[in-house]
């Protein structure tokens, strides 16, 4: 007699075969007719320079697959990116809302801002990153990676629109999963190796009126030292302002004065701090924990001598001068300092996981 649990439990034939779904690109779906597919694959091009502009991919998906010698600039945001089996290319790419994939690429150049970006079995690029999550090499070497400085117009914007924080960037935070002994397949570029060393500088009379530039006074996300300063032990000071319409603009003054005053910023961080989090971060004063519900926050970690005094000296005259009553919380001792950082950056991890 066979058993009647493992009748019920019996898979059908029809569960034997399972069909995965095929992805629907942007153009192929029906509320899309008016979409060239060409617009938005670039595929089998050769000594080719191409721009689209602002307006022109508009959040869609982007395909860059089988170039070679090709320059190729998206000045807009898009909703994610794959690059396949690319040679000899200088790639710049605007806010992606998702991913940007690179795969079987060689030699090539990308500059981009992204939520998450990966490389598989890709060897000698150079890679300009804005990106709010790990970076990931897979299979990969020589891949030498640079913070991402640069601006053009409605840049910003497109930041908001790929729903991408300018100060959310892990650009040198580097996860590979194909690690060699003694050795690393990657390394991080210093603030003197700018993009335009080697993507070459926009000239085509359509994209003439964007005011491009790589410049780290004007970029929409600021330049920070990150990884390139983890063994480095010189004084630790944490600026965090409040949400507030006056946030980034002191932030970016903040950066303004400390370089003049020669500190370092390492990393900036942009989230919403919530209650528990802000009674360990804050040694439960309950003035700050009362901020923290206006919305997301803006923090900076700088780095130097004297540190802590001279950012203390430079908020305090930022706050007197511009930006009365905007709400702040600054370290007091070198300390207290460490702690707060390492809290702040543990809680901003704990949020992205959730």
């Amino acid at each position: 007699m066979g058993c009647l649990f493992s009748y019920f439990f019996r898979p059908s034939a029809s569960a034997d075969i399972v069909e995965t779904p095929r992805q629907v690109f942007s153009w192929e779906r029906e509320d899309r007719q008016a979409i060239k597919k060409e617009d938005f694959i670039l595929d089998k091009l050769k000594d080719q320079t191409i721009y689209r502009i602002p307006g022109s991919i508009n959040g869609q998906q982007f395909i860059v697959q089988n170039c070679d010698n090709c320059t190729v600039y998206v000045f807009d945001h898009t909703g994610q990116i794959q690059i396949d089996d690319c040679t000899n290319c200088r790639i710049f790419i605007g806010p992606v809302h998702g991913s940007i994939f690179i795969r079987d690429s060689t030699n090539c150049v990308l500059a981009t801002v992204c939520q998450q970006f990966r490389t598989r079995d890709c060897r000698d690029l150079y890679v300009y990153l804005s990106c709010a999550s790990q970076p990931i090499i897979e299979s990969s070497h020589n891949i030498k990676f640079g913070c991402l400085t640069f601006n053009y117009q409605n840049l910003a914007e497109q930041y908001n629109a790929a729903g991408i924080s300018p100060w959310n960037n892990t650009w040198g935070n580097i996860h590979d999963f194909t690690q060699i002994p003694d050795g690393k397949n990657y390394s991080l570029l210093d603030q003197n190796e700018n993009v335009f060393k080697h993507l070459p500088i926009p000239t085509d009379p359509s994209c003439s009126h964007l005011n491009i530039n790589d410049s780290m006074d004007t970029s929409v996300t600021p330049f920070t030292y990150g990884e390139l300063y983890r063994n480095r032990y010189e004084e630790r000071c944490l600026i965090i302002l409040f949400h507030d319409s006056n946030a980034s603009s002191c932030a970016r003054d903040l950066i303004t004065m400390t370089k003049k005053s020669e500190l370092v910023l390492v990393q900036t961080k942009c989230y919403s701090v919530n209650d528990m989090s802000a009674e360990r971060l804050f040694s439960g004063n309950k003035n700050y924990n009362s901020l923290v519900t206006k919305g997301p926050v803006i923090g900076l970690e700088f780095a130097g001598t004297n540190c802590i005094e001279t950012c203390q000296e430079i908020l305090k005259n930022l706050v007197a001068s511009k930006y009365q009553n905007l709400p702040h919380f600054i370290s007091q001792s070198a300390n207290e300092a460490q702690e707060q950082l390492d809290k702040f950056y543990n809680f901003a991890s704990m949020q992205m996981f959730a």
